[in-house]
């Protein structure tokens, strides 16, 4: 016996771990109450120590550890014997008959007969929620269409294509079905269930009795669903007209309940006529229910050995424990405790979760990421990204302070656009050499530079038009006054000659003024003629591609329309393919046929 023992849930072994854990606490307890007894005077401890502790507090530890492991032995679930359980599997199998003989296209209920009975039959289907369902079908021979199955939705996509084209014999032969329902299950293994044969009619009564009683005998009772009226109603035929016989009548198709009635009761089961709603099916149903709860004490069901967990004794050990506890409130205050404490409110956390997942520049990259450079410039603690977060956020200032300090190429280019964002171009231009000649392939550096050496020679002019147009006017003031003190030495001659000489200075200014000005004139009139040059150019090119661009989509456009000509040409052609589902159907069942070698029953009705 002990050989076989074993743990069924080992895991649970795991609580023993917290044993230790105790014995930890008690030892910690021991030592701070021993830390406050040498301060206090031993007649005063007994008043202010909690000393006067009785051996069972004292021994809370051992208790804790006793429970502990008693849990930990009952829930791995100790065991060493075995008993035997009945597999219990839902034996309410089913197989199920469908009539296709040429009688079921009958139109006496509607739509017609077949279609009544494929209703019917999705009806049952859709009512067994457990247990295995066959299919057969039927009319001068049976074939099988599923075996017993539990993959319902299967069953219900083959009946849609089930006619009686499918058939290679006519007839209407209950025995035959029977025969390849029994065949299902002894294929199966299943030692009882139901067959249900939904039909309109029989021509081999006598036979179909026989093998009934046959299926009843061996646990596999046979129920018939009758479909029709016993009025009747004619055949029609594919291509128009009725059904006739040999002497040219049209045929009526009735039901002879009787016959299917004899047969039922041969098979020990239940004749039900076809209803409108779903009273049959109900009482078909309901009938299995019951049989198949009889079904279950027949001790027939497998069996298999299953180890038998024998912790629950162990539990028996925990008794006086927790009776123990109850006297003394220790369960109320667990139970207490484990109701209150979830609800006490969480201390507040000093740092965000941000800032326990994240370091300052994980955030400092998430908050420039945002578009929030100043938060982001407070965060970085890295220099080179502190710099960046400073000229994004235009703090031109801190990110010279800190690009200076890089020397490679990136680092002094970046300097360089943080001197000229500032206006300090020659600093600038100083920046950009120094990263060209650590990298002399930069482009955006050589960029830059161009365009600062540009912005400096641009300055230079305006400040050296200024510096002359300064000293013009010094001239003109010096020369003015060097006249007059002239003019008072020589009188009026010298005046007259200072009078000449100003006109002939004021001439001169006028005719310089005018040459700037036409000069000025003919610069603008050539630049708006190369504006407009370049502006008919552009236009030109304009054209020019949306010329192209109107060509590739019309080009694209007959090729989707040529694509789309084949895809209708090629559904087209699909489409006289003729569409025929159950044509698979009709060869197995007629290659069935001809190997089982059967020949066409004497007297047997054509419908």
């Amino acid at each position: 016996m002990w050989g076989n023992f074993h743990f069924l849930y080992s895991a649970w072994l795991g609580l023993f771990a917290l044993i230790p854990v105790v014995w930890i606490l008690k030892n910690y307890k021991f030592k701070h109450k021993a830390n406050w007894e040498q301060w206090i005077d031993p007649q005063l401890r007994p008043y202010v120590l909690s000393g006067q502790i009785s051996q069972l507090h004292q021994g809370w530890h051992v208790i804790l550890s006793f429970v502990i492991a008693i849990a930990a032995l009952a829930m791995a679930g100790p065991a060493w014997t075995k008993r035997e359980v009945p597999v219990f599997r839902n034996q309410q199998a089913v197989v199920l008959g469908l009539d296709l003989s040429q009688s079921m296209q009958a139109e006496d209920v509607k739509p017609d007969r077949l279609s009544q009975a494929r209703f019917k039959l999705l009806d049952l289907l859709n009512t067994r929620k457990a247990g295995q369902t066959g299919l057969v079908v039927f009319a001068g021979d049976a074939f099988a269409v599923s075996p017993l199955t539990d993959d319902i939705e299967n069953i219900s996509e083959q009946v849609k294509n089930l006619t009686p084209d499918v058939m290679p014999v006519a007839g209407s032969r209950l025995a035959p079905a029977i025969q390849q329902a029994l065949d299902l299950f002894k294929q199966s293994g299943i030692g009882q269930g139901q067959i249900l044969l939904m039909t309109d009619g029989v021509s081999d009564t006598e036979a179909a009795k026989v093998v009934a009683e046959k299926a009843q005998k061996a646990g596999y009772p046979v129920s018939i669903l009758a479909v029709g009226t016993p009025a009747g109603a004619p055949i029609p035929q594919r291509h128009g007209g009725f059904l006739t016989d040999a002497a040219g009548q049209t045929i009526m198709a009735t039901v002879n309940t009787a016959d299917l009635q004899a047969i039922a009761q041969a098979g020990g089961g239940k004749f039900v006529a076809s209803t409108v709603d779903d009273a049959d099916i109900n009482q078909l149903t309901q009938a299995w229910q019951l049989s198949g709860n009889t079904a279950l004490t027949d001790g027939k069901g497998r069996q298999i050995d299953t180890w038998v967990n024998q912790g629950y004794w162990l539990l028996l050990l925990l008794i006086p424990v927790a009776v123990l506890a109850f006297r003394r409130g220790w369960l109320a205050s667990i139970v207490l405790a484990a109701v209150c404490l979830p609800s006490l409110p969480q201390p507040a956390q000093a740092a965000s979760l941000e800032s326990m997942w994240l370091n300052p520049d994980q955030r400092g990259l998430k908050a420039l990421n945002e578009g929030n450079a100043e938060k982001a410039e407070q965060l970085f603690k890295d220099s080179q990204w502190k710099a960046a977060a400073a000229y994004k956020n235009k703090d031109f200032k801190t990110a010279e302070k800190l690009y200076s300090a890089d020397k490679s190429a990136t680092g002094q280019y970046n300097l360089g656009n943080s001197l000229a964002m500032q206006g300090k171009l020659p600093e600038a231009v100083k920046a950009y050499e120094q990263a060209l000649a650590q990298q002399p392939e930069f482009p955006d550096a050589k960029t830059n530079l161009e365009t600062v050496k540009k912005a400096l020679e641009q300055q230079d002019k305006q400040q050296q038009a200024q510096n002359n147009q300064q000293n013009q006017k010094g001239d003109q003031q010096n020369q003015q006054n060097s006249q007059e003190q002239s003019g008072g030495m020589q009188g009026d001659k010298g005046q007259e000659t200072q009078q000449t000489e100003a006109d002939k200075q004021q001439a001169q200014r006028e005719q310089q003024a005018a040459e700037q000005a036409k000069q000025a004139a003919d610069k603008q009139a050539a630049t708006e003629q190369q504006l407009k040059a370049a502006q008919a150019k552009q236009a030109e090119a304009e054209k020019a591609k949306q010329a192209q661009a109107a060509q590739a989509e019309q080009t694209e456009s007959e090729a989707e329309a040529q694509n789309r000509e084949q895809a209708q040409a090629a559904e087209q052609w699909l489409r006289r393919i003729p569409d025929d589902p159950s044509g698979l159907w009709r060869r197995k069942f007629v290659y069935q046929y001809r190997q089982r070698g059967n020949q066409t029953v004497e007297g047997e009705t054509a419908w």
